[in-house]
């Protein structure tokens, strides 16, 4: 019935470059944001309770931790029914960053009393406080839905988009929130930052100076302010931010920017007496000891040059920037071997590794090593054909957003393909403009248009293992395995030694049904890259489809054992236990998963397949509701509980899962209309979803969650 898309990870995309002094403060902010929002007098904790909360708390504030998780640990066990206990000592076990337990316990409480806006609200909060920026999201989405107006959730989640590498969504979250509350600083300073981090800074500077006259003592608004201003090239306005920033509050980060100010406008001296400020204040400040090596290096004095880049690398020894301007002095003293070894370092971590590239080439071949020479610059043609600057080439960057974020999924992909396509015409050999455009293309169910502008990819970027692997991977995402192997493959041949490669091609002749090939390939990965959990996860299916369950089973045991809270390995035991027929081992091991993480939605998922297969068809759809709420960017979560609806002949409610589902991220590249139509010919019966399916149709809905599963998760 409605078929399904997936893969095990999606393709990288590049971070947002957001400087550290912009960032620095984030995490105090969001630990300030962490409130206990209550439910009301309703609520309110029984006396005793709260005065053993109180004990908990005072524990936690005279450094006595292990007594206090103790003491919290003993309260969760006590009141384990009650989601009120539950949601305090979550709230109370965040604020003092113990986000693991915190975590538990508000999954606890969500469990017990879903659809309460408070317990999601600070569940996301606790996930992003702990890096958890794609569950955060998906926990925060479920808030927004309870209140979509909450300007608080909408920060918080645009948070957790930015450090997912997706700043225009975020975006797109923040000027929703902006217009919400006007004169919040906080959503104005995040929403400058990535706006900043896409090198939107003339839409960054009159944001910020609304900020400003808001609150102008405001630091971190005024050190936006200043960098915007540096970065459009207004260094005397840059100049005169910093200095604001530094009557404040001086720090080295700040005197290192200013002093860059002086340094663009040159005026040397200034700059060097920001720098030597800077380090008084850290003598360890790189930015500061870089710029003084480089203003050494551009006054003449290379020794003077030389020690302080040797200072910077010895204190960061993947500093780009450093490793970059001391090869320019192996180079200018003709060291060409030295400088060789420093350039192949700097294109692994240089922010601009085109020109590492071209650099190296022209080394190599100083060194006569033409072959290398001529391999690296092929990387130097590939990367610099990438044109700066943001995906949307707007002049009013915010109302452009506003007006993106109104239209449908459908709609956007629609728009996101104009752009491109816009953009393609000033640079039409950019390849991450074709791969942005063959990526909306796959969203908006255009196969063929996808793979024609991939064959064009393809010929811009031949010789490139990394373009080709990222298209694999897009290809496998949209359930195109052939292709997307072939991909693999012709990577393979440019980077034989590649693990990631060999993990991806792997990965697609396992979605594809090969299990032999994809077993042959997973050999092949050396000994350490062996011993990652996804190789592993890997493994132990293919070992599981091979027939061979006992290593199988023993690989997945050992993964519980050592991420006892990765729900993804209760789901995979239990899912070779159905394949075994082993009904009640299956609902063991999923009951073991959910005592750990309460609120997985992969858990109620599999816990739903049981139901089902117990004739407990009531509690089935529960379950699998349940998992649609809690995951809702996963298409299988939609397909199990549309077939569901379809073998109970509830007719009418697999239409409106179809529905929900054709408004989801996930529906790209589907035959919707196809769908539709069988829908419409399948009739209506009297099913009140309460009588137990019959053995044929429990046998049918357990077959298409295993392909799923395979496909998918």
């Amino acid at each position: 019935m409605l078929a399904v898309l997936g893969d095990r990870r999606v393709c990288p995309k590049k971070k947002p470059q957001i400087s550290p002094l912009r960032y620095e403060g984030l995490l105090i902010l969001l630990a300030v944001l962490f409130v206990c929002r209550v439910y009301g007098a309703e609520t309110k904790l029984p006396l005793e309770v709260e005065r053993k909360i109180d004990l908990v708390r005072a524990d936690f504030e005279s450094k006595r931790t292990t007594l206090a998780l103790r003491k919290a640990t003993e309260l969760s066990e006590q009141h384990k029914n009650d989601p009120q206990v539950h949601f305090a000592l979550g709230v109370l076990l965040a604020s003092h960053g113990q986000y693991k337990p915190a975590q538990l316990e508000l999954e606890k409480a969500d469990a017990l009393q879903p659809g309460t806006f408070e317990i999601p609200y600070n569940l996301g909060q606790t996930l992003l406080l702990n890096g958890k920026y794609s569950q955060a999201e998906i926990v925060l989405n479920r808030a927004l839905a309870l209140k979509p107006e909450s300007p608080e959730t909408l920060y918080l989640m645009a948070q957790a988009l930015a450090n997912e590498s997706r700043p225009m969504d975020a975006l797109a979250l923040l000027v929703r929130a902006h217009k919400i509350a006007t004169e919040n600083t906080d959503i104005i300073l995040l929403m400058a930052q990535i706006t900043i981090s896409q090198n939107y800074f003339e839409d960054a500077i009159p944001l910020l100076e609304s900020g400003l006259a808001i609150a102008p003592q405001n630091l971190a608004l005024h050190a936006a302010l200043g960098e915007s201003y540096l970065m459009s090239s207004r260094f005397d306005k840059a100049v005169e931010e910093f200095k604001k920033v530094i009557a404040i509050e001086a720090s080295a980060p700040s005197y290192a920017l200013l002093g860059l100010s002086f340094q663009r406008l040159g005026r040397f001296d200034e700059a060097k007496q920001s720098f030597q400020l800077g380090l008084k204040l850290d003598p360890h400040n790189r930015a500061c000891l870089f710029n003084l090596g480089l203003i050494a290096e551009r006054q003449g004095d290379s020794a003077g040059a030389e020690a302080k880049f040797q200072e910077v690398l010895r204190l960061d020894p993947d500093y780009g920037d450093a490793l970059l301007q001391l090869a320019n002095l192996r180079i200018a003293g003709k060291h060409f071997a030295e400088a060789a070894e420093l350039l192949r370092k700097y294109v692994k971590v240089g922010r601009n590794p085109s020109a590492g590239y071209y650099k190296l080439a022209m080394v190599e071949r100083s060194l006569n090593e033409t072959a290398a020479a001529d391999r690296d610059l092929n990387q130097f043609q590939t990367l610099s054909k990438n044109v700066p600057g943001g995906q949307y080439p707007n002049e009013h960057l915010f109302d452009y957003l506003d007006s993106r974020s109104k239209l449908d999924p459908r709609a956007r992909n629609q728009m996101d393909i104009a752009d491109i396509t816009a953009q393609l015409h000033e640079h039409p050999d950019q390849p991450v403009g074709l791969y942005l455009l063959a990526e909306a293309y796959l969203k908006s169910g255009k196969g063929d248009e996808a793979k024609s502008t991939i064959a064009q990819l393809d010929k811009v970027n031949a010789n490139d293992a990394r373009t080709l692997t990222g298209t694999g991977v897009l290809l496998a995402r949209y359930r195109l395995y052939d292709d997307a192997i072939q991909h693999f493959q012709a990577a393979l041949e440019i980077n034989p030694s590649s693990d990631e490669i060999k993990f991806d091609l792997a990965d697609a002749y396992f979605r594809k049904g090969l299990y032999r090939q994809a077993l042959d390939v997973a050999q092949q990965v050396s000994e350490p890259g062996r011993k990652d959990d996804a190789y592993l996860s890997l493994l132990a299916d293919i070992y599981g489809h091979l027939g061979e369950t006992g290593r199988a089973e023993e690989l997945y045991r050992n993964a519980i054992r050592r991420n006892p809270d990765n729900d993804q390995g209760y789901l995979a035991l239990a899912l070779l236990e159905f394949r075994q027929n082993n009904v009640a081992a299956a609902k063991q091991t999923l009951l073991e998963g959910q005592a750990r993480v309460p609120s997985s939605g992969k858990i109620l998922w599999g816990l739903g397949i049981v139901s089902a297969l117990e004739g407990n068809t009531a509690e089935a759809g529960e379950h699998f509701e349940r998992a649609v709420e809690l995951l809702p960017e996963w298409p299988g979560s939609y397909s199990t509980l549309g077939i569901f609806y379809f073998e109970t002949g509830q007719i009418a409610k697999a239409k409106e899962v179809l529905n929900r589902f054709k408004n989801s991220s996930g529906s790209g590249g589907l035959d919707l209309s196809r769908i539709e139509q069988v829908l419409a010919q399948a009739p209506e019966t009297a099913s009140t979803g309460n009588e137990p399916m019959s053995m044929a149709n429990r046998q049918q809905l357990l077959r298409f969650a295993l392909s799923l599963a395979d496909r998918t998760l």
